[in-house]
């Protein structure tokens, strides 16, 4: 019986750990060497000013498009031209955001900056006149308006990529490969779109224990998305945490934060606090297992060799520069404390492997807790901007909200970020201390060689998610799941 229980017990870890993120990639040499260089030159002050000024675009962009004042949607679709404008450049930027991930997953589909903006800004004019044109004939606001002007961008954006890139796709077939790999992970962020908003009208459908209850399927939804866009990406390692992250990981902290503003007791934010202290636990034991088994070949040098006092990440890079060498110059290596005599050759590619695991699991980990911390920050400061601004008439979650309340609300989105950034401390000095390892310079590496995919899907999901309640947007599905009413006041027939 007992054995009985611990192969069972063997095959859910087992199970486990298959479907972790965090244990799906390596490191590639090649970045391994990149982050070293970075390390090195580096300033505590240019650090700073990178963890500082990574959100700043997407919260200044969301809250720019609140200050171009809107008229009441009751006034139709004839009086509403600025909201039609706003729309144009909400939807343009959203595209060029799409268009700059694609150029950053794959260099050989990147456009440039005149390209860029006209591709988005003419796919937006044209989806605009479209949606003008069906609000004019039809009612205002639109129902599903928020979706339903995707299909003529995407069509758009599709003809005028197939435009630009048509002679290269018929020379490059292999370049299909590249876009349907980036058209997967795209698809898994729309898929979210529908999911999340879903998930939240649930949930404020609910109170007390039933509520707490629903909390529960959170972890559920990031498990299942985070690993769709970790198969999408299958081998491109180097890329795969800011992608599964950024995109995910925004996600579920947006909503995490949408719900806790609408929590209706603190009882349900101790719950969530709860669910996050489990996960990072077990996050945390998992991880030292894999460091633990680094640390028994690292135990292969001796006290008082000259490279002891190394970190992990600079023994592995004498290790690979003794791979590099010619067979006759390895002795040669090793005899001046290279590196090569304290391993086996064997020894020497299980080390690299380890280690470039383990640097991928310590970025994972470090950009899980900053976007924890990050983003339930930026979306609190865009809802008290919101809130002293005139458009805040037009959004259904502020509707009614007092003083009071949102100060309410705001207290909740911030115990969480502060727990997060416990959590992120606590990341940092236990991964620092296993490993000798300065993970915040590893964190700014990420966020300073990525900016371009990290700005891009910041903004484009942060202003997404900031105008799904806008009453210019027409109705969206989780309303008409929740209170099946399809009845449109504002008929222009």
């Amino acid at each position: 019986m007992a054995r009985w229980l611990q192969d069972v017990h063997h095959r859910l870890e087992k199970a486990w750990m298959a479907v972790q993120v965090e244990f799906q990639g390596y490191y590639s040499v090649e970045r391994l060497k990149q982050l070293d260089a970075f390390s090195k030159t580096l300033s505590t002050g240019r650090m700073i000013a990178v963890f500082l000024l990574t959100p700043v675009p997407c919260l200044v962009l969301s809250v720019l498009k609140e200050m171009l004042p809107l008229n009441p949607a009751e006034a139709g679709v004839y009086n509403n031209d600025m909201f039609f404008i706003r729309s144009w450049l909400v939807t343009g930027l959203i595209g060029a955001s799409a268009l700059v991930k694609m150029g950053q997953g794959s260099p050989r589909l990147k456009l440039n900056a005149l390209q860029l903006a006209v591709v988005s800004l003419l796919s937006a004019g044209v989806a605009m006149m479209v949606i003008y044109g069906i609000c004019a004939a039809t009612v205002f606001p639109l129902p599903f308006g928020i979706l339903v002007v995707a299909p003529p961008e995407v069509l758009m954006l599709a003809a005028c990529f197939a435009y630009i890139f048509g002679p290269r796709l018929r020379a490059e077939p292999s370049l299909w490969n590249d876009i349907n790999q980036q058209v997967s992970v795209y698809n898994c962020q729309v898929a979210l779109t529908f999911i999340y908003p879903l998930y939240i009208f649930g949930f404020v459908s609910l109170t007390g224990v039933n509520q707490a209850l629903f909390v529960l399927v959170l972890p559920i939804i990031k498990l299942i998305a985070k690993n769709s866009v970790s198969r999408a990406l299958a081998d491109y390692d180097d890329v795969k945490p800011q992608y599964v992250i950024f995109i995910v990981e925004v996600f579920n902290a947006l909503y995490v934060s949408s719900a806790l503003q609408s929590a209706s007791s603190w009882t349900l934010t101790a719950t969530i606090m709860v669910i996050d202290v489990v996960h990072f636990w077990v996050s945390m034991r998992d991880v030292m297992e894999i460091f633990n088994e680094m640390k028994v070949l690292m135990a292969n040098i001796p006290q008082d060799h000259p490279i002891a006092k190394e970190n992990f990440l600079q023994v592995v890079l004498r290790v690979l520069a003794v791979e590099s060498e010619p067979n006759d110059e390895v002795q040669e290596q090793a005899s001046g404390g290279g590196g090569g005599a304290l391993f086996s050759k064997t020894e020497r590619a299980h080390l690299i492997k380890k280690s470039t695991r383990v640097l991928f699991i310590t970025e994972y980990i470090v950009l899980v807790e900053y976007v924890e911390v990050v983003i339930p920050i930026v979306y609190s400061i865009y809802r008290v901007a919101l809130f002293n601004l005139p458009n805040s008439a037009y959004f259904d979650s502020m509707a009614g909200l007092t003083s009071a309340q949102l100060l309410s609300s705001v207290l909740n989105v911030l115990a969480y970020s502060s727990l997060e950034f416990v959590s992120l401390i606590l990341s940092i000095i236990i991964l620092n201390r296993a490993l000798g390892l300065s993970t915040l310079r590893q964190l700014a590496f990420v966020l300073e060689t990525h900016a371009g995919m990290i700005q891009a899907t910041l903004i484009d999901i942060l202003i997404y998610v900031t105008q799904i309640s806008l009453a210019h947007l027409g109705k969206r599905i989780a309303n008409c799941l929740l209170d099946g009413n399809d009845k449109y006041p504002y008929d222009n027939s």
